[in-house]
This record gives C-alpha cells, structure tokens and sequence, in this order.
C-alpha cells in the first residue's frame, strides 16, 4: 500500500488519464511551428524564422512578417500589439503595424536565457521558460515579473489563455496531449488528446477563440481545430 502511495506521489498529474477531444475541421499546416495565437478573424503563426497570418476558413497564407528576433519563438495579441519572444535571446518584444509591416521594441527581458510559450490573461503576459517547470505573469506597466507559478511539467511549451486557465503541451512528455493548468495552483486540471496523436507528437501551438482550440506543432500535417471541453469535463479531469 505504501509503494502504491509513494508511485503515485511521484507520478503526479503523468497519472491522469487523457480524454479525448471532438475534432470540429483541420487546416492544412506547414509542418513547423513555435507557436499560435488569434486575433481579429485571423489565426497567427509563429515560425523560427517568420510570422505568419492565416485565414482561419482554409489555411491560406494572407502575409508573412519578419520576427523580431533571429530565433522567434510564441506570439500573443496583446493591447494592440503583437508581442513575441526569442529563443535567440531573452528579449521581450512589442510589435506595431506600420505600412505592412510590423515594427518591434525590446521592452524587456525574461528571467531565463530563453522562453518558448506566451499569451496573456488580459492583465499581464504569461510566458514560459526554457525546459522549465515555471511560468511567468509580466507587467507590461513596470515591465517586471509579478509572479511566477510552479506546474508539475518538466518542459511547459506554447500558452492559450480561456478566460479561466492556461492550456498547454510538454515538449518531451505526455505526446499527442494538451493539458490545462490553474492559473492560481499550477495544478493540472485536465489532459486531453488529439484525434490522431500520433502524427503530432510535438504539440508547440495553442490558440483559443469563442470555444475552440487551435492546436498544431512540429513536424505536424494539420491544424486541428477542436471544441474547448466543457468545466465540467475539465473539472471531471482532475486528480
């Protein structure tokens, strides 16, 4: 009794059981990805090397940007900028769109060398580290980290914010899954799997809007567009 204790102790959230989630379309993907946010009807794609608007309807490329840094990581819409962080260094950068083209600051700078996902809640930026556990809410007014927030994934990847909490992937666990954290405990309070888990193992882009995920990742054919479960499932996920 007290081994079982113990190993389930130590797997934690890995022990919850995955649902699955209702498949509503797919869009045609490039088959890379950083990260995924929408805004304004459109879906917004982050590549290492460019930023991409897609039309939701088809997955059709409507414009492609230049990053701001080398190696761009996540994107987020965020007081009528498009913020985007770098895994070139550990800058945080604002964008504008001027003349069709968009125009970053570096407004500051993230606790770790790297960070890989972002979204915010309204109030601040949530981002995460480089293989790291943590996740971090910014103040875009101080330009300071306001609190950070422990979770049981070892490598917490892109961040889609619901209204309630944050969804996200592991880079190296829980394959083909998205899980949603508590944004107050870390705890994970739900994991959910892809249609075909297998053929995007990788899951590193979350998008949320009006009661669907966007979800995509590396080396992955589609984007799935699936319906957000109810709290209730989410609820029913928890351990």
């Amino acid at each position: 009794m007290r081994t079982a204790l113990t190993l389930l102790l130590l797997l934690g959230s890995a022990a919850l059981p995955a649902q699955s989630l209702e498949l509503l379309r797919r869009l045609p993907h490039s088959g890379y990805s950083e990260g995924l946010t929408y805004h304004e009807n459109y879906l917004w794609h982050a590549l290492p090397e460019q930023i991409v608007k897609i039309e939701p309807t088809d997955g059709r490329i409507v414009e492609t940007y230049k990053p701001a840094s080398k190696y761009s990581e996540s994107v987020t819409w965020f007081q009528g900028k498009l913020w985007n962080v770098s895994f070139s260094d550990n800058g945080i950068y604002a964008g504008t769109l001027r003349g069709g083209k968009l125009e970053f600051v570096r407004v500051g700078e993230t606790p770790e060398a790297h960070a890989w996902g972002l979204t915010h809640d309204g109030k601040h930026l949530i981002f995460t580290g480089n293989f790291s556990k943590k996740i971090y809410f910014w103040d875009p007014k101080s330009r300071k980290v306001v609190r950070e927030l422990e979770t049981p994934i070892k490598d917490v990847e892109d961040l889609a914010w619901d209204g309630v909490g944050i969804w996200s992937s592991s880079f190296s666990s829980h394959k083909g899954k998205i899980f949603r954290i508590d944004p107050e405990s870390g705890k994970i309070s739900g994991f959910f799997e892809l249609p075909d888990p297998e053929s995007c193992p990788v899951i590193d882009g979350i998008a949320y809007h009006q009661g669907e995920l966007w979800v995509t990742g590396k080396h992955c054919p589609s984007i799935w567009v699936l319906r957000k479960p109810t709290e209730r499932a989410i609820s029913s996920s928890s351990p």
